[in-house]
This record gives C-alpha cells, sequence and structure tokens, in this order.
C-alpha cells in the first residue's frame, strides 16, 4: 500500500465488504468518501475499538429521500434499523480520545479482515425490496434543545424562484422568499416540509 492510503472497509449495495484504501489527505478522502457513499454523508459509532479509537460507520446522510436501494441490516436488537445506500466502515478517533486527537486512522489488514468477516456474519444483506420505517424519513434542526423542529425532505419539481444559495459539500440548499427551505440533492428538488410530533409541534 502507497504511504499516501489508509484502508477501510466499503460495504456496496449487492457486493461483498472489501478492503477500500482511502487517501490521507483530509479534503481528497473527504471526496473520494462523498464518492463512495453518493453524497453527503453522516458518521454512527459502532465498536470501540480501544484507545480513543472506534469503527464508525459512515452512510448518506439523505439516503431516504434520495430513494438508495436497502444494503445491510444492523445486528441484534437493531435489525430493523436499515442501512440504505453504500456505507464505509473507518476507523477514527472517538469523543474519548482527547481534544488533542481527532480524524481517521488506518486499520492494518488483518484487522480490516476480521471486521469484514464480523459485517458479513452480522450485518445481514438485504433482499433489495426493505422500504424505509416511517421514523426514518423524519429529520431534526435543533436535536434535543427547546426549539426542536422535525420535518421531512419531499420531492418537488424546480421552482421558478430558488432564493438565497448556501453550499454545504455535495449539497445545496435555498432560502426562497417565501415558504421552507428547499435542497438540491444528487440533481433533485426537494421542500422541507414541517411535521408534527409529541416533542416538536408545529410553530
Amino acid at each position: 500500500m502507497e504511504n499516501n492510503k489508509m484502508r477501510a472497509i466499503w460495504a456496496e449495495v449487492g457486493q461483498e465488504p472489501r478492503i477500500y484504501e482511502l487517501s490521507i489527505d483530509g479534503d481528497q478522502q473527504q471526496e473520494e468518501l462523498c464518492d463512495l457513499l453518493g453524497g453527503n454523508f453522516g458518521a454512527t459509532e459502532f465498536f470501540d475499538i480501544g484507545q480513543g479509537v472506534s469503527l464508525f460507520i459512515l452512510t448518506n446522510d439523505l439516503s431516504v429521500p434520495l430513494g438508495l436501494k436497502p444494503n445491510r441490516r444492523f445486528p441484534g436488537k437493531d435489525n430493523e434499523t436499515i442501512i440504505f445506500g453504500n456505507a464505509v466502515f473507518i476507523a477514527a478517533y472517538n469523543d474519548r480520545a482527547g481534544e488533542e486527537k481527532s480524524g481517521t486512522l488506518d486499520m492494518p489488514e488483518r484487522i480490516c479482515r476480521m471486521f469484514i468477516e464480523q459485517i458479513t456474519k452480522n450485518f445481514a444483506a438485504c433482499q433489495g425490496d426493505e422500504k424505509p420505517r416511517s421514523e426514518d424519513e423524519i429529520y431534526y434542526d435543533n436535536l434535543g434543545e427547546e426549539n426542536e423542529q422535525a420535518y421531512k425532505w419531499l420531492e418537488i419539481e424546480k421552482p421558478a424562484e430558488l432564493g438565497r444559495l448556501i453550499e454545504a459539500g455535495r449539497v445545496r440548499f435555498y432560502q426562497p422568499p417565501q415558504g421552507q427551505e428547499i435542497m438540491l440533492a444528487g440533481g433533485r428538488y426537494f421542500r422541507k416540509n414541517l411535521i408534527h410530533t409529541d416533542k416538536t409541534p408545529l410553530h
């Protein structure tokens, strides 16, 4: 492996997980991960490796509104939770590592192969016809705060007037003169639709 590369595990929809070499350059690695995951992504800490390092699962932030294909189920009691779209399993410092330590880390090949064996065994592959749960469609602004607000992204035709642009990685957000925020992701337009929950009444 080249010195400017590090190992992670790529779990592509319909394929067996495999070792994938990523750039160690932060900006380039971010772009490579966006390519693998089909856009902006979020991280879920899955397994504490030790010494301030965990195995994280990276998935597309917008996998449900974009209609990405079902990939694998989480293990055990979480098996109703489905990963939609591709996933990357990557080692990184967790929030217990200390402020001076951050970022992703290389995994030796033998560790990668050990995790691949566990992923294949415990993350059951989807059949391909699984659908998101209703809660998978809900996003939140200010989660856990007094002004928490729940919403869904609903696909729309391109509006005649988009409004002020805010770019965020592979996604563009627009604030129109009237109405809720508009998002451009994967070449498709979505409008934020506020919804009512027990914790987030409509304002």
